[in-house]
């Protein structure tokens, strides 16, 4: 199954900014999250939010595949990170 929802992050903020945003990009009824392949593109910070957040709430590594264009130094946000984890834990 596939699923493509865009996100217009000017208009809601970062993905990551709240547990509804964060909340869109699950849908435990096409396919559980962990069993679902996640291709993160961008911002480092952004990427590396994701990764781990994913790897916390225990997607297998090799689902998850990045690309890095840009800010590639900056420090991830614990926050965000802590509420990416949770909102799919919780899922």
């Amino acid at each position: 199954n596939f699923r493509y929802i865009p996100i217009i992050t000017s208009e809601m903020g970062r993905l990551s900014a709240s547990k509804e945003n964060v909340e869109l990009v699950i849908n435990k009824d096409i396919c559980p999250f962990t069993k679902t392949h996640y291709h993160l593109i961008g911002n480092g910070q952004m990427v590396t939010e994701w990764k781990t957040g994913l790897e916390k709430a225990g997607v297998p590594n090799e689902r998850i595949t990045t690309e890095n264009y840009f800010n590639h130094k900056a420090e991830p946000s614990v926050e965000s990170i802590d509420r990416i984890s949770e909102v799919f834990a919780a899922a």
